[in-house]
C-alpha cells in the first residue's frame, strides 16, 4: 500500500514539473470480458444518458462507475437507472451516501484528485475489467495517469478515452496541461471525440491509436412524433446560458445586449447557469440600463425545456465546446440558436439560415446575429421546421447507439 501511495506521489510530480509518464509496456493478465468500467461525472445527466444506454445494450455485462466527481446520489433520474439495472455497480468508499460525499470532499481539499487513483486502482485490479472507458479527460482519465506504470494493472485491457468539449480543442495548447495529455493519449488504445478536427491536436501530442468521430457523449436524440410548439415568432423570450469560466463567455453577450436597449423592447432575457458575476451583471444592466433582464436557477431538465419551448432566441458563448447541450435542446424547441465557433454547431448550422455560428469575440457579429434572430419572423420560423430535419440526419439516438455498441464489441 505504502509503495503504491508514494509511486501515485512521484507520478504527481512528475506531470506538475511538466513530465510525461511513461506507462507500462506490457503488462498481460486474465479479464473479466463481462465487465465494462465507466470512469466519469456521476453528477452529469450526459454521462447518466451514457450509462443507461450501456446496460441497455449489453444486459448480461456488469457496468462498474467509478465516479470522477462528488456524488450527491440524490439525483431521482440516476436513481431510477440503478433501480433498473441491476447490473450496475458503483464505487463507494462507503456505502451511506451522504457520508460518502463528506469523504470525497474531506480528500479532494487535503489531496486533490490524487486519493482517486489510489482507490481506481484497487478497484481496477479487483474487478480485471476488459473495457476502461474515460468520460472527459480532466476529471476523469488524469486519474488514471497517475497509476498507468503501477505494475498489478493490467495493460491488455480496452483503454477508451472519449473527450467532453474542451479537452483537445482549448487545453492541448495549454502548457500546464500538455504532460497530463500526452500521458493520456500514450495509453489510451481508442479515443473519440464530437468534434472531427480534435484528431489534429491528438496527432499533435502523440496519439498513434484509434480515433473515431464523431460520437456524441449524448448519443442522439428519440423521435417520437411531433410535438405543439408556439410559432417561433410569437414568442418573447431569449435564453442566455450564463456560463462564464475557463470555457464560457457569458459576459460578452451580456456587453452586446448592454449596447441594444431599444431593439429589446417586448422581449424578457433569462440569464441560467449563471455564476456570481454574471448574476451582478445582469443586475446592473436591470437596475442601472433599464433592460428587461433576470437570472433563474435550480430549474430541472423537464422545465428548462418547456422554457426553450417558449423561447425565440437561445444564445450560448464559449471559446471551446463539442456539441453543446444547449444546442440541440434549441433546435428541438425552435428556440432559434446562436452558437460560438470552436464547436460543433458549424455541423448542424448553415450560418445565417437555420442558426448563427460567431466568433465569441466578435462583439459586434454577435450584436447583428441577435438582431437579426430578434426581427426576421420568417428566418426563425422556418428555422424549426429546418433544425428538426437535420437533428433526424445528424443526431439520431439509434445511430448513436450503434457507435457506442462498436466501443465496446
Amino acid at each position: 500500500m505504502l509503495k503504491s501511495i508514494l509511486e501515485i506521489q512521484k507520478n504527481f510530480k512528475l506531470l506538475n514539473s511538466g513530465v510525461q509518464i511513461k506507462h507500462n509496456a506490457k503488462i498481460s493478465m486474465k479479464l473479466n470480458k463481462q465487465n465494462i468500467l465507466l470512469v466519469g461525472m456521476l453528477d452529469s445527466p450526459h454521462f447518466h444518458k451514457w450509462i443507461q444506454a450501456v446496460a441497455d445494450e449489453f444486459p448480461n455485462k456488469k457496468i462498474l462507475i467509478f465516479p470522477s466527481d462528488r456524488p450527491r446520489f440524490s439525483d431521482r433520474a440516476f436513481n431510477i437507472i440503478i433501480e433498473k439495472n441491476k447490473s450496475v455497480k458503483i464505487f463507494k468508499i462507503i456505502q451511506s451516501s451522504k457520508i460518502n460525499f463528506i469523504l470525497y470532499y474531506s480528500l479532494d481539499i487535503i489531496f486533490g484528485i490524487r486519493w482517486r487513483s489510489y482507490f481506481l486502482a484497487k478497484f481496477i485490479v479487483k474487478n480485471k475489467p476488459f473495457v476502461l472507458h474515460f468520460h472527459e479527460m480532466q476529471h476523469s482519465a488524469y486519474i488514471f495517469n497517475l497509476i498507468s506504470n503501477d505494475k498489478k494493472i493490467p495493460t491488455n485491457s480496452r483503454k477508451i478515452i472519449s473527450t467532453w468539449g474542451s479537452d483537445l480543442t482549448l487545453y492541448s495548447s495549454v502548457e500546464s496541461h500538455k504532460a497530463q495529455i500526452k500521458s493520456c493519449l500514450s495509453w489510451s488504445n481508442l479515443l473519440t471525440t464530437e468534434k472531427i478536427e480534435e484528431i489534429d491536436d491528438a496527432r499533435r501530442l502523440g496519439f498513434g491509436g484509434e480515433f473515431r468521430a464523431p460520437i456524441y457523449i449524448t448519443l442522439g436524440a428519440k423521435f417520437d412524433g411531433q410535438t405543439e410548439m408556439t410559432v417561433p415568432s410569437a414568442r418573447k423570450i431569449i435564453l442566455v446560458k450564463g456560463h462564464q469560466s475557463n470555457t464560457g463567455r457569458a459576459l460578452n453577450v451580456l456587453q452586446v445586449i448592454s449596447k441594444m436597449r431599444e431593439k429589446l423592447e417586448g422581449f424578457e432575457i433569462l440569464v441560467y447557469s449563471a455564476p456570481e458575476p454574471v448574476k451582478i451583471q445582469v443586475d446592473i444592466l436591470r437596475d442601472k440600463f433599464k433592460i428587461n433582464i433576470r437570472t433563474i436557477q435550480n430549474r430541472s431538465n423537464s422545465q428548462m425545456l418547456d422554457l426553450f419551448k417558449l423561447a425565440r432566441v437561445s444564445i450560448s458563448l464559449a471559446v471551446s465546446d463539442g456539441l453543446p447541450g444547449v444546442l440541440v435542446e434549441a433546435m428541438q424547441s425552435g428556440a432559434f440558436p446562436i452558437q460560438s465557433e470552436n464547436s460543433a454547431a458549424s455541423v448542424f448550422l448553415e450560418n445565417g439560415k437555420n442558426g448563427f455560428v460567431v466568433d465569441p469575440w466578435n462583439f459586434d457579429l454577435i450584436h447583428d446575429a441577435l438582431l437579426k434572430a430578434l426581427s426576421d419572423d420568417q428566418l426563425v420560423n422556418n428555422a424549426l421546421v429546418l433544425n428538426q430535419e437535420i437533428l433526424i440526419e445528424k443526431y439520431n439516438y439509434d445511430d448513436g447507439v450503434k457507435k457506442l455498441r462498436g466501443l465496446y464489441l
